[in-house]
């Protein structure tokens, strides 16, 4: 998997990486997209081999530019104007955040934590690093940004998914209230491994104290943001990354803009578990982007652009090489937004940016070993470019702000100031006031849940007291959800209703039977409705139930559910002239996901099946599996039909084995052939020599194709919806690299391997060492694949399990091209480069 460390499309950074691709220029400017007024300059490019890679950027108090390599080759300053460029003696690298502060920098040193770096012999040269806070998880979904919290002492500091919280003596206050995985139903891990065993509170943000060194946990439910901004009010907002192997299910996000608040709770859980945005305890994003890589985040408030661009946040996608500006408009608490391609091109890795002192933006492209380059954008237009004044925020911003005051904090004035704003039709509101009811002594509240009318309020409290509250409140908290005139409801708090009945199950303890049988008989005559999202979860509460008709109402929804339109990403065809490969793919072939939803709750459903029903079931699983989706999509329906599996008996398993033997993975509909030859052990400088410019330009597409499968490319990688899943997709490839480098990856695969898909070494009790790519499996077993991707893995026992370390050698065998003859080489990577569009026939002249 010599690819490996370059094609994830989640955000990339992995300070420990090596950098490795040949230098190349950086793009012009006249190759770039750019805002209508606003023109783009490469001010210097960064010589790889001495400098690295840069992938962090901020200022110091003086104005100078201070950029860091993801790697080893340290941390550097740059003068302007003239872009004069000197590395500071600090013996320290690796940074996905940098801030100055109070004549300090303060360095987000990947899988490190948090430094303080500083001038100790007054030559106004950085010289020491300290390190204030120990975050431990390195890698892509590691701790990211650290920017300044806007009161000239704090600091805010944000982490992936995978990154443990600050060490638990360091936390202090909880403005998060009791966050738990929440689902009635069993999960479903992600099938390729990913995230497995990782539970809430996900990506996370702290207010950090460099002095006291302690951080207070004030907002989570994140995937995997990199880096967040403040706008001109003091709000906070980050890029949430996507998980693209999930696209085409129905628990998919896009990569989302979010408003980061006190108490909030963005809803991420592993695998399916994602809690959707309109959950009563989650809150939504201010909008969607799609598919995308999020890196670097920054606020317009000090650039030389007109007042619309100075208003707006800018957002980076790494993976689509766009910067985009979010134009954000204040609405109620919160705000909404809309997406504005400002700068793109292919292939832009854009990494980090800023408003330097002279107006400008100035952002880095690079990241995991790839060309470099400092780049500015200034505005050239006729519009004003005086600075524009802070907008007035509205009344509920403010009590939003005064609410958030008591999260975490026990004050005996919250509750009366809280109890009247859980009614509030505003999502943000609601949760600022819900959070600060929660932080109160639930004796001093439960009883005004009872007494509540308004059936708003009443849907936040029953909420708020199925999150906080003891079994004892079940029986009367059921019944006051259920006095509720349900149809007469909007779709929201339908949805409220029922997110606070599975919460009260959830967290309250399960039903007894008189309890089953009341909410049962309740919500039994509901299904179906005339919202597909209700009907999703009046079904999953039925099966949770054991409700005799689940199981049929369930199939009738599948048998008559008209799929929606997918969303089309305009902001992405905006800013490559198309769309990915694998989109267009499932715009032409598109997944039946809300079905697929339905189905997903079935599979756990025991009772109420007939054999025409399980033949309609696996029929239609069959059929979904021809669907296009990401690269988890066909593991997931294949896991989805083994669980339905296990509730059949053998008579039954016996009488589907005819559906049930389906491959849901697509396979090539076309023939494939071996190379022709003769081949040679290809050196790196043979390649790029064999694949120039030119020569590129006349290979054959369809040759490529055959290729790609028949020398085993597609039996580990997944390119244009076809093939393994034991390496990346590798349909992104020319939106982030040069064909050297590419050639570099397949010529010498171990050179920079990916976290997320370098093999193991797995020492055994006994001796014996087994190497793969190591997948837990429940909390007794690993199974370990090894390089054949054929091969069904070996199980072991994690007791017989000594210490498991990292591989320096990659899954993917050296050697793969030395079949090919200098023209097969040319297709197979014209191919490659195509990200899987075809091109069409040659223009006429």
């Amino acid at each position: 998997m010599g690819f490996a460390a370059t094609l994830l499309s989640a955000p990339m950074m992995s300070w420990a990486a090596k950098p490795a691709a040949p230098k190349a220029a950086p793009p012009a400017s006249a190759k770039l997209k750019v805002a209508s007024g606003f023109k783009v300059e490469t001010v210097y490019d960064v010589p790889l081999k001495q400098q690295g890679s840069w992938v962090a950027l901020t200022t110091d108090d003086k104005g100078r530019l201070l950029a860091c390599d993801q790697g080893d080759k340290g941390l550097y300053r740059i003068t302007l104007p003239g872009g004069a460029v000197e590395k500071m003696p600090v013996d320290i690298s690796g940074a996905q955040g940098l801030v100055w502060q109070a004549g300090a920098l303060y360095f987000g040193k990947n899988g490190a934590g948090v430094f303080r770096v500083t001038d100790t012999d007054g030559d106004d040269r950085l010289d020491k690093a300290e390190l204030l806070s120990v975050l431990t998880e390195s890698g892509e979904h590691g701790n990211h940004g650290v920017i300044e919290a806007g009161d000239g002492h704090h600091l805010i500091t944000m982490a992936g998914n995978h990154t443990p919280l600050p060490a638990k003596e360091s936390i202090i206050g909880k403005r998060v209230q009791s966050w738990q995985e929440d689902m009635l139903l069993p999960r479903q891990w992600d099938p390729r491994g990913h995230a497995r065993g990782i539970l809430a509170p996900g990506g996370w943000f702290t207010r950090f104290d460099p002095i006291k060194r302690t951080h207070e946990v004030f907002c989570i439910g994140f995937r995997n943001q990199y880096d967040a901004a403040f706008n001109l009010n003091g709000d906070l907002f980050t890029y949430d990354s996507d998980m693209e192997w999930d696209m085409g299910l129905p628990w998919y996000r896009p990569t989302r803009i979010c408003h980061v608040v006190s108490g909030g709770d963005f809803g991420w859980r592993s695998g399916s578990g994602n809690s959707p945005a309109y959950y009563e305890d989650n809150l939504p994003p201010v909008v969607d982007i799609g598919p995308g890589s999020p890196t670097g985040v920054v606020s317009g408030a000090g650039a030389k652009f007109p007042a619309k661009y100075q208003l707006a946040m800018y957002a980076l996608d790494w993976t689509y090489g766009r910067i985009m500006a979010i134009h954000l408009q204040a609405e109620g608490a919160s705000y909404k937004a809309e997406s504005e391609s400002f700068v793109s091109g292919a292939p832009l890795p854009v990494t980090d940016a800023i408003i330097a002192p002279d107006g400008a933006m100035y952002f880095t492209i690079g990241g995991r070993g790839t060309q470099s380059a400092l780049m500015r954008v200034t505005y050239i237009g006729s519009e004003s470019i005086a600075p524009t004044s802070k907008p007035a925020l509205p009344k509920a911003a403010m009590t939003r702000r005064e609410l958030e005051a008591f999260h975490g904090v026990v004050n005996p004035a919250a509750v009366d100031a809280a109890w009247p704003h859980l009614a509030s039709p505003d999502r943000f509101l609601r949760n600022a006031a819900r959070v600060a009811i929660e932080s109160q002594p639930v004796a001093t509240w439960a009883e005004k849940v009872f007494r509540e009318k308004d059936p708003q309020a009443c849907i936040t409290a029953a909420v708020a007291l199925a999150r906080s509250g003891k079994a004892e409140h079940r029986g009367r908290l059921l019944k006051q959800l259920l006095a509720l005139d349900f149809k007469a409801l909007p779709t929201l708090q339908q949805l409220g209703v029922l997110r606070a009945i599975s919460l009260t199950f959830d967290r309250l303890g399960k039903p007894t039977e008189p309890e089953r049988a009341e909410v049962t008989a309740a919500l039994d005559p509901l299904l179906p409705g005339a919202d597909a999202t209700v009907n999703s979860d009046l079904l999953r509460l039925l099966v949770y139930l054991n409700a005799p008709s689940a199981v049929t109402k369930g199939m009738q929804l599948i048998a008559n559910t008209k799929e929606s339109a997918a969303p089309s990403w305009e902001t992405l065809k905006e800013a490559n002239g198309r769309y990915g490969a694998n989109l267009e793919r499932m715009a032409k072939n598109p997944p039946p996901t809300q079905r697929i939803r339905y189905a997903h709750t079935l599979r756990t459903a025991s009772k109420g099946w007939t054999m025409e029903l399980r033949r309609q079931y696996f029929t239609f699983l069959n059929e979904a599996g021809k669907g296009s989706g990401g690269a988890s999509y066909p593991a997931y329906l294949i896991n989805i039909r083994d669980e339905a599996l296990t509730l059949c008996s053998d008579a039954d398993r016996i009488a589907l084995k005819d559906l049930t033997g389906a491959d849901f993975n697509p396979v090539p509909d076309f023939p494939i052939t071996p190379p022709k030859g003769p081949g040679q052990a290809w050196t790196l400088a043979e390649a790029i020599e064999a694949t120039d410019k030119k020569s590129l330009k006349k290979g054959d597409w369809q040759s490529g194709r055959n290729l790609f499968q028949s020398i085993a490319c597609g039996a580990c990688h997944r390119f244009n919806g076809l093939g393994g899943g034991v390496g990346p997709d590798l349909t992104s490839v020319p939106n982030k690299f040069d064909t050297a480098y590419v050639l570099e990856s397949i010529i010498d695969p171990s050179k920079i391997i990916s976290d997320q898909y370098g093999s193991s070494l797995v020492t055994l009790n006994d001796g014996r060492v087994v190497t793969g790519l190591v997948v837990p499996e429940g909390d007794k077993v690993l199974k370990i694949y090894g390089p054949d991707p054929k091969a069904e893995g070996q199980t072991v026992a994690r007791a017989d399990v000594k210490f498991i370390s990292a591989s320096p050698v990659s899954q993917m065998p050296p050697g793969l091209i030395n079949s090919l003859n200098p023209t097969e080489l040319r297709d197979l990577l014209n191919y490659i480069m195509s990200g899987g569009k075809q091109p069409g026939p040659p223009k006429k002249k």
